[in-house]
């Protein structure tokens, strides 16, 4: 028999946080909390790894709200950035060992990303160090490795991808690499066997692989990619790709999947999720086992969540009609399908599942 699962949204704008419930067995999606937080928006929500604190990205501002039992939200603290030049903090993510980094990118021309110290707790406590990047250079996602050592940047604006260092003793940060990349890196992740780092290009609508050396950090690229709209597409103009995300597996094993999605540029057209397979030793992309439409344009975003209870299931928003969805894999792999809807009054940023 199924379970009720529960997740967070964000929103683009406004001071609404939802925590929502995914019944299993019932396949229905309901709002069980609508928090009012001091938070002008939560364009982007993170967990730490004990699913205790949830983190959001808000402005000139990072917040740490602790999650209640009822799955309601208190405040327990903050940091903002200091250069007012950078108040469009716009990615969060928490490292999963002790002591917590959590690490925020500000969206903003030239303007670096940071490290926050947390307490035993969890609780946002202060920014240690910045991470620099160039003057032109514009990050709009942070991705870790699986030892919370390297920090890698998919940097939009500056068309390039990004290598740091990270002593979490010290707290020192160290430049590695600046590997210029076109299409507009946005979105990445490390694959936890530490061999490849995966780049969503937004306007090169591709997934770019890249090879890592696990000890320097270092990225090599692969010339290898994959669209994430369909061949033959001429007018690419009309899509920019949003996300990338690993299945969350069980403990002790690595993901089965590895999944992306484009958002279309209108809102007439659909937008596309994809999946791939990957290999369970290396990490590497073995086949494509779908690209299908979504049954919104995605709008500003067409950001995936995949569920924390099975690789089967993952949750999408679409911020131009604002509906979140839960998907579902087929037995086979081979195919993908809605199983609940819900409607917001806002346009939904990103989910997280906490349970």
């Amino acid at each position: 028999m199924g379970k009720a699962h529960r997740l967070y949204s964000g929103f683009f704008s406004g001071d609404s946080l939802y925590a929502i419930q995914f019944d299993e067995s019932t396949s229905n999606l309901s709002v069980v909390y609508n928090g009012t937080l001091n938070i002008q928006s939560s364009k982007w929500i993170a967990t730490d790894n004990s699913k205790q604190n949830l983190y959001i990205a808000d402005e000139s501002n990072y917040h740490s709200y602790g999650i209640n039992s009822n799955k309601s939200l208190v405040y327990k603290g903050g940091v903002s950035i200091a250069d007012s030049n950078c108040n469009n903090a716009n990615y969060i993510v928490s490292s999963t060992a002790k002591p917590l980094t959590v690490f925020g990118a500000p969206y903003s021309s030239g303007c670096p990303a940071q490290a926050i110290t947390v307490t035993s707790s969890g609780t946002l406590k202060s920014i240690v160090a910045n991470i620099s990047y160039s003057s032109a250079s514009g990050v709009h996602g942070l991705a870790l490795s699986s030892d919370n050592r390297f920090i890698y940047s998919g940097d939009d604006m500056g068309g390039a991808v990004w290598a740091h260092s990270y002593d979490a003793t010290s707290n020192k940060v160290s430049k590695i690499q600046q590997m210029n990349v076109t299409g507009n890196p946005r979105h990445l992740v490390v694959s936890p066997q530490g061999s490849y780092v995966y780049v969503m290009l937004e306007t090169g609508n591709e997934v770019a692989v890249f090879n890592r050396d696990s000890r320097t950090g270092r990225i090599t690229t692969t010339n290898t990619t994959f669209s994430t709209i369909p061949s033959g597409y001429t007018n690419t103009s009309l899509y920019w790709s949003d996300e990338v995300m690993f299945s969350v597996p069980k403990e002790g094993d690595y993901p089965k999947y590895l999944f992306a999605t484009a958002r279309s540029r209108t809102s007439t057209d659909p937008g596309f999720v994809t999946a791939f397979s990957l290999d369970s030793t290396t990490g590497a992309i073995k086949e494509r086992l779908f690209l299908t439409p979504t049954t919104g344009s995605g709008g500003a975003a067409n950001a995936i969540s995949p569920a924390t209870f099975s690789e089967q299931y993952f949750a999408i928003t679409d911020a131009e009609n604002n509906f979140i969805e839960v998907w579902k894999l087929d037995d086979n792999e081979t195919s993908v399908s809605v199983v609940a809807h819900l409607d917001t009054e806002d346009s939904p940023a990103n989910l997280v599942w906490v349970d």
